[in-house]
């Protein structure tokens, strides 16, 4: 009896789960177009930034869109810029908080 309970709760909620999930992208002509160029070159990128401020975008876009590699934006950052709303530390101290 427990075990029939659980599993309607655990199928019942993966249900649930279903209903609130993003919609599926739909891919235009244009999408289409573009992932099939892009099978016929042999190349990815991976672009490592110490920001998520200090990324090249044209860079990005160009191997993306002209060269069809397959590219990855990678931000590396400790955390110390920013705002912080629930305490009074700031730059290097807030760094080490979030880091944590």
């Amino acid at each position: 009896m427990t075990r029939r309970i659980l599993l309607t709760l655990f199928f019942a909620s993966l249900f649930y789960a279903t209903l609130f999930s993003q919609a599926p992208k739909r891919w235009t002509s244009a999408d289409i177009h573009q992932a099939i160029q892009k099978l016929q070159v042999l190349g990815s990128a991976l672009y490592v930034a110490a920001h998520p401020d200090d990324e090249n975008t044209r860079l990005i876009s160009y191997l993306s869109n002209e060269v069809k590699a397959n590219t990855t934006y990678l931000s590396l950052t400790r955390g110390d810029g920013g705002q912080n709303l629930i305490g009074t530390e700031i730059q290097e101290l807030l760094g080490v908080i979030r880091t944590q």
